[in-house]
């Protein structure tokens, strides 16, 4: 949310109206609470979200890998 602020004499705000909308990805675990950031310079925000492969590439899973064949 973004919200209009007036700093001159007093201190007064607007209505607050929606920034941008993003769709982040789901969280990974309890402790992962924000899938997005402020950029180290103030003017960008980062965001961490899911994108579907076109391609999902197999997962191979060695196992005992130093024993030597016999």
């Amino acid at each position: 949310m973004a919200v209009p602020v007036v700093a001159v004499e007093t201190f007064s705000t607007g209505a607050p109206t929606p920034f941008f909308q993003f769709h982040g990805r789901a969280p990974v675990s309890s402790t992962d609470l924000f899938t997005y950031d402020v950029a180290k310079d103030g003017n960008r925000f980062l965001g961490n979200r899911y994108v579907k492969p076109d391609v999902i590439p197999p997962l191979t899973v060695v196992l005992n890998s130093t024993t030597s064949a016999k």
